[in-house]
């Protein structure tokens, strides 16, 4: 979710090179809320902008491998239009990144991504999107003279995380950001924290009917929840976020099962908490759909968001609707 300046902190690999998950890939360099996209046997995560103003990107031949990580380089500059001066995006504000290849439409790569609305500050953040005809590294640009989504009277939105079925419908799911209004958990109050699910068309930007509350703070029992992310496996929708206040401890991972990508969604548990592989506050997981690869992130140093968030691969174990990292 959130971006922070800070200074890299050199950190060194905490797990070994090959395991079913892997800290710290990036040795100490922030990288929070880390999208995850694999195309011809490569992955490549991309990451909130925090402190290099434009958001960045890396890459890994073989995700498994902790010591394969490229440095991180820029992917979406800020000089691309809906960025610069007149443009809908303030530069340097852009958080959270999904991309994903349109396979079902031109095998172009769109860039999903938040950024908060230009003006005198104090603004809220919607939904963009920036494209790439042929590279997955980028560099992605936005030509749009407006945000994609903006429910701005509720407070924004962020996270968006894009999925294609497995009968080929595509959605972006994205959350209500209640907290811009102060409504949410680093403010102590409850607010309304809805997931919402927009299906869309082939293109990845025509909508295909109305988005949809799937998933909110009072149906999970708790103070607010982020950063959502699809998986289906076996007729099973798993539908993963994050839960309390990014800066803290008491950050983690929980998810819900379904029957149905609309749900109703049930069961809240947790995947990854504090404690859990000696990680301090684990959230934004992202999962590449039809696979069991995902990346997340968590606080380098106990409770001090300011350190940064360092990337950590898994690879997620499912049985029925039941996810776990073993």
């Amino acid at each position: 979710m959130h971006s922070l300046t800070h200074s890299f902190l050199p950190v060194a690999l905490l797990t070994a090179a090959s395991s079913a998950i892997n800290l710290n890939v990036l040795n100490g360099q922030d990288f929070a809320d880390p999208g995850l996209l694999e195309v011809n046997g490569i992955s490549y995560s991309y990451s909130t902008a925090s402190n290099r103003g434009a958001i960045p990107k890396t890459s890994n031949s073989s995700f498994n491998n902790a010591g394969g990580w490229a440095a991180p380089e820029n992917s979406f500059p800020q000089d691309s239009p809906a960025q610069s001066p007149g443009g809908w995006a303030k530069a340097g504000t852009s958080w959270a990144p999904d991309v994903v290849q349109l396979t079902d439409y031109d095998s172009s790569f769109a860039m999903y991504y938040a950024s908060e609305i230009n003006g005198n500050g104090g603004q809220p953040h919607c939904l963009g999107l920036a494209r790439n005809r042929d590279n997955p590294n980028g560099p992605f640009t936005d030509g749009s003279t407006q945000s994609f989504i903006c429910p701005a009277s509720e407070g924004g939105a962020i996270d968006p995380e894009a999925f294609l079925d497995d009968d080929n419908s595509r959605y972006l799911a994205y959350k209500i950001d209640g907290p811009f209004n102060g409504q949410g958990p680093c403010g102590g109050t409850q607010g309304n924290t809805p997931i919402m699910l927009q299906p869309l068309q082939h293109d990845g930007y025509t909508f295909n009917g109305d988005a949809r509350q799937v998933w909110d703070a009072q149906s999970a029992g708790v103070l607010g929840i982020e950063a959502p992310a699809l998986l289906k496996r076996d007729g099973v929708y798993f539908l993963f976020y994050s839960v309390g206040c990014y800066a803290g401890n008491d950050y983690r991972t929980d998810y819900v099962t379904a029957s149905n990508i609309y749900g109703p969604y049930s069961n809240p548990r947790t995947l990854l908490q504090t404690g859990d592989f000696g990680l301090f506050g684990p959230g934004g997981l992202d999962v590449v759909p039809g696979s069991l690869h995902a990346t997340f992130h968590s606080l380098i140093q106990s409770g001090n968001v300011s350190a940064g968030r360092q990337l950590n691969t898994v690879v997620l174990s499912v049985n029925g609707n039941t996810a776990t990292i073993s």
